[in-house]
């Protein structure tokens, strides 16, 4: 697969990531936070447990510890970013969880001495005015404890994106997939237990949503982003990955018929071009 066509993969993952804000929406009509996260990652690790379980029993304990590290990363950017939701504003929350395409380029540089392009830094800070724009409400000026545990969630999902450059090429797709969701859904399960009752009814609107979420935004697009990261780069990724708060606006506008203001599309516009940007070649090369 070449980097162009891994990178198309990933504008797929976020397109599904957009449609998961509105059935996320939904399943929080009958279930509590942890509850759908635990439902979505539980349902979603169940089939390709199945699959992959002789490639897992045959992982060195070496990989093991890298799937389940990458699956705690992973659990601790969904539970920060719900609860920075609890105690701010979902403009506010998008917008700082959308950050982690800032921390990708200074950990790489951090943990693997990788030292950011200029076009790279450029190309994430192009991206973080465009999502600003998208999403700016005047009370983002000020930030408050619920914005420092999402900002915590931002850092959280690009150590995620970084493990699964990291070791992607090293674990196969399906086992990396299931492991990462059994180990998000048990820790999952665990909060819901301690924190929240149990649902006591179910909408037939909040069940399809789950459903959504397990099967499409969940184990479809975890899969598709843990196969592209082989044939990608982390900030090439992270990059990519913050187009969801693009297509989140525009399944808002297109079924719920959000208003759609020209510092909106302004900002989908800057996005857009931070992307192009940053995938560009002028010399025509293979990506």
């Amino acid at each position: 697969m070449t980097k162009k066509k891994a990178n198309f993969i990933l504008i797929c993952v976020t397109i599904i990531w957009g449609g998961g804000f509105i059935a996320t929406d939904r399943a929080l009509e009958s279930f509590s936070p942890f509850s759908v996260m635990a439902v979505r990652f539980l349902g979603a690790a169940f089939l390709p447990f199945l699959i992959s379980w002789r490639d897992i029993r045959s992982l060195p304990f070496r990989y093991l510890k890298e799937g389940v590290f990458t699956g705690i990363m992973l659990f601790l950017a969904f539970a920060l970013q719900t609860f920075g939701l609890q105690l701010s504003t979902p403009s506010k929350n998008a917008f700082l969880t959308a950050t982690n395409v800032i921390f990708v380029p200074y950990l790489l540089w951090l943990l693997a001495k990788r030292k950011p392009s200029r076009k790279e830094l450029l190309s994430s800070v192009l991206c973080i005015v465009g999502i600003a724009m998208l999403v700016w409400k005047p009370d983002m000026l000020f930030l408050q404890f619920g914005d420092m545990l999402s900002l915590l969630c931002a850092l959280f999902f690009a150590l995620h994106i970084i493990a699964l450059e990291r070791y992607t090429p090293y674990i196969p797709t399906v086992a990396f997939t299931a492991l990462q969701m059994l180990i998000s859904g048990i820790l999952s399960i665990i909060c819901a237990v301690i924190f929240e009752e149990v649902p006591h009814e179910i909408t037939s609107s909040a069940f399809m949503s789950a459903l959504y979420l397990i099967f499409i935004s969940t184990l479809l697009a975890y899969l598709l982003q843990t196969a592209a990261q082989k044939h990608t780069t982390a900030n090439s990724a992270a990059l990519i990955l913050s187009m969801e708060a693009l297509f989140a606006s525009v399944f808002s506008f297109l079924l719920l018929h959000e208003a759609m203001t020209v510092n909106m599309v302004l900002g989908a516009f800057f996005i857009l071009a931070s992307v192009i940007f940053m995938e560009y070649d002028p010399k025509g090369r293979r990506l």
